[in-house]
This record gives structure tokens, C-alpha cells and sequence, in this order.
């Protein structure tokens, strides 16, 4: 059969059956317009539960190791870590110099690692973050259970850690986790706080990750990577909110 004869075909039982193709036509689009609704409302969700009222008061300064993210492969993660490395003075000149921000938060990150409390153990996925107290504040992933690291933790260098949801309920599903010790990397660390649930609309998690006092994290794993490269350090910042006087427009002189 010839292709103009299948469309004369196609078209003549369009006409005669012109009730079922329009309820037809109205089917589909109203499935269209619906899924395109749901994956808007998932995302706009997604932006307000991860950013919340904090986001247009945050920003980062990501080293060299996040500031590639994976993108264009080994010659530029290569590259990425030929640049110098931000440091934890950096932070400090940063918190002691500008004015206008009130949290400024350090972060290194190590990846890969099995969380373990007895027989109990998680796939070795776990990423170990060493961290400041800022960290939750400036990530907007708070501490739901038990407390957050302290600046004496830091200055202790205390193996104390604050451990994400998903971790909580693979190693304790029917106890409560503070004040225990788990394994981390084969490392004892005491469990503080627990994270709140942070999961992604997308199906990616934030809450398979501990956070460590970042000189433990130093003392433990040096400021030399795996790769042979000086670490950088991820700098998180919050700026001060503006007052109303500062942002009030001056009325025009009469």
C-alpha cells in the first residue's frame, strides 16, 4: 500500500470518528500538561527545601577538587589541582577582614568510605566532610537530633562526628545514635547529632555523609590528597543581613 493511501486511510476514520479523536487529542495533552506541572512544582520545591530563606545571603568559594565537579575529565581535574590551593588562613583573613559577612565556614572533603557501629555496616559510599560549626548554617543542612560540632571540638581536635540521616538509619534503625561510637574509614569517632533528611526531588541524597571537626580531619588524613596535590579548602560565607534603615530609600528633598 502506498504512503498517500495510508494517510487518505488515517485521515477519512479522523472525520469519521470525530468525537473519539478529539477526546483522544484532549487525553494526551492534558497528560502532557500534567506531567510538565508535577516536574515543576518537584523542582520549584527542590530549590525552596534546599536553599530557604538563607540563599540570597550565601555563597561559596569551592577549591579546586569541587570546583571542577567531574566535568571534562581527567586532564581537568588534573589541571584544577595544579592551582594554587585556598587555606584555612584564607578563611580567616576572610572572617577577620570583611565586614559584611557573619558566617564563614571551612570544608574538606575526603570520599568513599564504610560507616560501621558493630555488625552493622553501610556500602562504601560514605564521604567524610571536615568541617567548621558553620557548616550547617551555611549549607542549610541543620542538625535535627543532638548538637552540632563546637569550635572546642576544633580546637580539641576531638573525634567527635555529626552523621547524615541516611547513615542513622542503616546503623541505628531502633536506638538512638548519640552518644555511640561508630567506625568511620576503620576510625572511632563519637556520634553527637544526627542531620535532618536532605534528600533531593531528583533521587540524589545528602545524607550519606559525616561531618568531623576539620583539625581532626587534618590530623587524620594531611593536607596532601590522594592524588599527591596540596588539599583546598572549600569556603562557605553568609553575608549580614541588611538593616532596614541601610536599605530604606532616602525620600527626595522638597
Amino acid at each position: 500500500m502506498r504512503n498517500l493511501d495510508t494517510i487518505s486511510m488515517s485521515l477519512g476514520a479522523i472525520v469519521s470518528n470525530k468525537l473519539r479523536s478529539i477526546l483522544t487529542l484532549v487525553g494526551i495533552v492534558a497528560g502532557v500538561a500534567s506531567i510538565i506541572a508535577v516536574m515543576t512544582a518537584i523542582a520549584r520545591r527542590s530549590v525552596h527545601d534546599g536553599e530557604g530563606d538563607e540563599r540570597p545571603r550565601r555563597s561559596g568559594l569551592p577549591g579546586p577538587e569541587m570546583a571542577c565537579g567531574g566535568f571534562g575529565g581527567e586532564e581537568a581535574h588534573r589541571k584544577a589541582m595544579k592551582r594554587p590551593p585556598i587555606t584555612i588562613e584564607n578563611a580567616n583573613a576572610i572572617r577577620e577582614q570583611v565586614k559584611t559577612v557573619d558566617l564563614v565556614g571551612c570544608e574538606l572533603w575526603e570520599f568513599g568510605f564504610v560507616a560501621q557501629y558493630k555488625n552493622e555496616k553501610t556500602n562504601p559510599n560514605v564521604s567524610i566532610c571536615g568541617g567548621t560549626p558553620e557548616y550547617p548554617p551555611n549549607n542549610t543542612h541543620y542538625v535535627g537530633l543532638g548538637r552540632n560540632i563546637s569550635q572546642l571540638d576544633v580546637q580539641a581536635g576531638r573525634k567527635v562526628a555529626v552523621i547524615g540521616y541516611a547513615i542513622a538509619e542503616k546503623l541505628f534503625p531502633h536506638i538512638d545514635p548519640v552518644g555511640r561510637q561508630i567506625r568511620v574509614d576503620g576510625r572511632k569517632y563519637e556520634v553527637v547529632g544526627v542531620f535532618d533528611q536532605k534528600k533531593s526531588a531528583f533521587g540524589g541524597g545528602f545524607d550519606n555523609y559525616v561531618l568531623i571537626p576539620i583539625s581532626t580531619f587534618v590530623g587524620t588524613y594531611g593536607m596532601i590528597n590522594r592524588d599527591g596535590f596540596p588539599r583546598s579548602v572549600n569556603i562557605t560565607v553568609r553575608r549580614r543581613p541588611r538593616s532596614f534603615s541601610a536599605t530604606r530609600r532616602r525620600r527626595p528633598a522638597r
